[in-house]
């Protein structure tokens, strides 16, 4: 099987704790375009996670973790850990050919 192409066609930076961003990921074989896909950085190592949407009480509040942060919920995941960590690592490639500074503190403050 070939690899298919991944680009990022936007990328609107936000830091908080490990987030540097928010990036939209297009792939064109699959017809495939993902919005918001998070650009993280942690410990020297950096991934990309998959669009999420907050847990929802049956009152209709965002639901809280402990630390009173939002729960958040999968929409889409990979079945391993391995094609999860490719596409994380082509994402970041492709991510650093146009958006050379996603992953500087000061552009992303």
């Amino acid at each position: 099987m070939s690899k298919l192409l991944i680009r990022v066609e936007g990328f609107r930076p936000l830091r908080s704790n490990s987030l540097f961003g928010f990036a939209d990921i297009v792939i064109p074989e699959l017809h495939l375009h993902s919005i918001d896909a998070t650009v993280d950085k942690s410990h020297g190592k950096r991934w990309i996670g998959l669009p999420a949407k907050p847990q929802i009480t049956r009152e209709g509040a965002v639901r809280r973790d402990g630390r009173r942060k939002a729960a958040y919920a999968p929409v889409l995941e990979f079945t391993d850990r391995a094609t999860r960590d490719a596409f994380s690592a082509r994402v970041i490639a492709a991510l650093l050919e146009d958006f050379l500074n996603a992953f500087d503190d000061e552009i992303a403050a």
